[in-house]
């Protein structure tokens, strides 16, 4: 068998990595089978997300950063800044 040089070049071409990011978990998943075998680094968007839910926090943080506001989950969670108990 005769080794065929492969352009990697390619993996970094935007269009693949929408349709990779919208195909069915299945063919995701052979995607990455195919690289791991071939020994070829994953590309950060075939990359597996980790598995279950986020935490409260993260969720409440990435919504504390989009409202703009100085109240946030984690400052009322320890009672400071805009919840610091008053005296």
């Amino acid at each position: 068998m005769n080794p065929v040089p492969v352009d990697l070049s390619r993996l970094n071409d935007p269009r693949i990595a929408t349709h990779i990011e919208n195909v069915d978990s299945r063919v995701r998943g052979g995607f990455r089978l195919c690289l791991d075998i071939l020994g070829i680094e994953l590309p950060e968007y075939a990359k597996a997300k980790p598995a279950g839910r986020p935490s409260i926090a993260k969720l409440m943080a990435a919504a504390d950063a989009d409202s703009g506001t100085i109240r946030t989950y984690r400052h009322e969670k320890l009672g400071i800044g805009a919840f610091a108990p008053r005296r």
